[in-house]
């Protein structure tokens, strides 16, 4: 799954790179061939770089290399997804950046080609990484919280209490769930935390709608 992850977000990046740079209408096919095809090439770039796994930054300089390398075909519609993973691409790359007599020099222009197009490596980058888990999802339910929910429920000294305590209102809270006040505290809570009250908030109109 994380590979068929990757593939789709290194196509949308690839698109995104040949708009702003050559031509703002094209369009990558969403052939499920073309994404076997990626997803094959990229399985075969730990091989290139002699690794056994390849960071997502090497993806993007390979990658950027390669529309660089073709802009001419791309330009003209004579391009074919089949350039991107073709021997003789892997062979140009190896030769212009991995041997010994490479000449790196060409990341200049590269880099010159993206900024003229408001982009940058680190920003395609970011585009096909794997997103970080939010913290804040593994704080939607807190048991240790229960034990002093449990004080003063329904009264107004304990809104206050829990308010003052805990992080609020929860719908995975079974004390939150037999609270008379949990409308306005969960109202108190949105103010606290308005991240963390819009994941609970997605729990709570989920289990709503099972």
């Amino acid at each position: 799954m994380e590979l068929q992850e990757k593939t789709v977000k290194v196509r949308q990046m690839i698109e995104t790179v040949v708009k702003r740079t050559i031509n703002p209408r094209w369009q990558f096919t969403q052939s499920g061939v073309v994404a076997l095809y990626i997803q094959t090439g990229l399985q075969s770039l730990p091989g290139l770089f002699g690794v056994s796994d390849i960071d997502d930054e090497r993806i993007v300089d390979y990658l950027v290399y390669q529309l660089y390398r073709q802009r001419t075909s791309l330009a003209n519609g004579s391009w074919r997804h089949t350039y991107l993973f073709s021997q003789s691409a892997l062979e140009k790359y190896r030769n212009q950046f991995l041997s010994a007599d490479g000449k790196s020099g060409m990341n200049y222009y590269i880099n010159q080609w993206l900024d003229e197009a408001e982009l940058s490596r680190s920003q395609l980058t970011a585009m096909i990484a794997k997103q970080k888990p939010n913290p804040l999802k593994k704080m939607i339910y807190l048991p240790s919280e229960e034990p002093i929910k449990k004080r003063f429920l329904n009264t107004d000294a304990g809104l206050a209490l829990c308010q003052q305590s805990t992080t609020g209102w929860s719908p995975l809270s079974e004390t939150c769930g037999r609270c008379d006040n949990w409308v306005e505290c969960g109202k108190m809570t949105a103010k606290k935390y308005p991240e963390l009250m819009r994941f609970r908030k997605e729990v709570y109109h989920g289990r709503k709608e099972k």
